[in-house]
């Protein structure tokens, strides 16, 4: 009786696991979800966007110009909700986003890192100007051709924010 109880106490404990672990995985982010352009897209505007906020993190702490810092603490706002929306859409369309900032992006962060005080404002806005013009570029032909409506939807919501960013540096490094 003992070995009856204690077998089907055991078959009733993993027909609970399998359950489990089942219905996770049916709950899970749909993989593939986006053609490969709109992947391209997702990650590549994740990973500036995260090496983004870190460059404007150091215009924070080194700009030496009051407008810059106030511009580089609107950066670092703007940049980290839209990181945010942008890996809860990576999350529901099944891509992988990573957090690590790319070498050429570390590069970029390393130089402003450098930069003597008296030309970091001049080269942290060169840098925001150079990088807003692609993503304003790149995001305007994922607005226009993206293929999923949620990746269409978030380029069209983010562009206004970001030609604004662009307009005020532009405005910043002219003075």
């Amino acid at each position: 009786m003992k070995s009856k109880t204690t077998t089907l106490f055991s078959a009733s404990t993993l027909a609970l696991c399998a359950a489990m672990l089942f219905t996770s995985n049916s709950s899970a982010a749909p993989k593939d979800t986006l053609d490969a352009a709109d992947v391209k897209f997702v990650k590549s505007e994740s990973a500036a966007g995260t090496a983004l906020v870190k460059i404007a993190g150091l215009g924070v702490q080194k700009a030496e110009r009051a407008d810059v810092k106030a511009f580089a603490e609107m950066l670092v706002t703007d940049h980290t909700q839209a990181n945010k929306d942008l890996a809860g859409l990576a999350t529901t369309k099944g891509v992988e986003v990573s957090a690590v900032i790319s070498p050429k992006h570390a590069e970029e962060f390393q130089k402003l890192e450098k930069a003597t005080k008296a030309d970091f404002d001049k080269e942290f806005l060169s840098d925001i100007v150079s990088g807003h013009k692609k993503c304003v570029s790149k995001f305007e032909e994922a607005a226009k051709d993206s293929k999923d409506s949620d990746v269409k939807g978030w380029a069209e919501k983010m562009l206004p924010t970001l030609k604004a960013h662009l307009a005020k540096a532009e405005e910043l490094a002219a003075k």
